[in-house]
């Protein structure tokens, strides 16, 4: 925050480092990355995308290919290749919907929840670490900021 420049126009491209986009995606981009040095340094061979998958499920314990594609924020065919794997290294399985052949219900396997299990630790530690010095109400506020903006974009 200290080194944030006053400039005449907020919001100014000329200003790149200092432009809400970029630094948000700059932060993202290297939190991905942490959370996926992370995951393969435990030993796992999936990705923070994939991470996000496991994630949901955990949290919702069953989802349609749809609902996952929606709340990891990825186009269907992505989150097919992500499932296929999942589903091939054992962490997830895919159980036939009554109502529609062509839709499955998709939940973690015992292999999944210990994936996950043992992940989220780590995931927890590197954002910790990342966040240091910050304090908790500035954490806060730019968690409802960033929602705020996510909302206005939705």
């Amino acid at each position: 925050m200290d080194k944030i420049k006053k400039h005449p126009i907020p919001f100014s491209f000329d200003y790149y480092d200092d432009f809400l986009g970029f630094v948000v995606s700059q932060s993202g981009y290297r939190l991905g990355k942490g959370l996926g040095d992370a995951i393969k340094k435990a030993g796992y061979k999936i990705t923070p995308r994939e991470f996000a998958i496991l994630n949901r499920l955990h949290q919702h314990k069953q989802l349609n290919q749809s609902q996952l594609a929606q709340m990891t924020f990825k186009d269907r065919p992505a989150t097919t290749r992500m499932l296929d794997k999942l589903e091939q290294i054992g962490y997830i399985q895919r159980l036939a919907n009554a109502g529609d052949r062509r839709a499955f219900h998709i939940s973690l396997t015992k292999a999944g929840r210990k994936a996950r299990s043992t992940i989220v630790p780590l995931a927890v530690n590197m954002i910790e670490s990342s966040c240091e010095g910050i304090p908790r109400k500035d954490l806060l506020t730019t968690l409802k900021t960033l929602q705020k903006i996510n909302s206005h974009l939705s």
